[in-house]
């Protein structure tokens, strides 16, 4: 929106509003995440995807990936690991409260904003680590609730999968890593897949 402000000089009101509205943190950590190629695998046993439980403990505590705050040892997964015996919230089974936190936070953001800075299957493993580590029925359908009509609207050409969502939708239900899971195979070609399905990694 371009506007004249009372002493005559017009600017763009939506670049104002871009750069002092933060985008979704949750976002943010995606894109850092896919840059630096972060561990996202469920069940590794090197790293835990450690990087990511330190990352979602901050998230709670209000830090920012888009401030330089959040990496004050850089953006590897050591890096981040380092920070572990202060950010642990996430290592263990956390707290209903801390859950609620963390789901709201990504509930908040927009599937179109994570693929747009995030690879791909990567990005959908994201949040398949957030609904692993949100394990309460509420926490999980608050992310269900925000990203189940997101994804049936890009999908709606396969009209199996979308069905199927729409009637997780209408049952009250939740989505698990498993739906996650044939979101992926809804969106690449299963007879000559790019890259590992998401079930195969998690």
């Amino acid at each position: 929106m371009i506007i004249l402000n009372p002493t005559g000089v017009i600017f763009n009101l939506d670049n104002v509003m871009s750069k002092t509205i933060p985008r979704n943190p949750f976002v943010a950590l995606c894109e850092y995440a896919s840059q630096n190629n972060w561990c996202w695998k469920l069940f590794c046993t090197t790293c835990g995807h450690g990087a990511f439980r330190v990352s979602f403990s901050k998230l709670i505590h209000d830090q920012h990936p888009d401030n330089d705050s959040f990496w004050p040892h850089g953006k590897i997964i050591s890096d981040v690991l380092k920070e572990l015996n202060t950010y642990n919230d996430f290592w263990r089974r956390a707290i209903i409260s801390n859950q609620l936190k963390l789901a709201s936070i990504v509930a908040d953001a927009k599937i179109s904003d994570i693929r747009a800075v995030a690879k791909f299957p990567d990005w959908l493993g994201y949040i398949g680590l957030v609904i692993d580590h949100c394990p309460s029925r509420n926490a999980r359908k608050l992310i269900s609730d925000a990203f189940i009509p997101q994804f049936i609207e890009m999908i709606m050409e396969n009209t199996e999968l979308s069905d199927y969502l729409k009637q997780v939708q209408s049952d009250d239900g939740i989505i698990s890593i498993n739906d996650l899971s044939k979101l992926e195979s809804g969106i690449v070609d299963l007879d000559k897949p790019s890259v590992p399905l998401i079930f195969d990694v998690l």
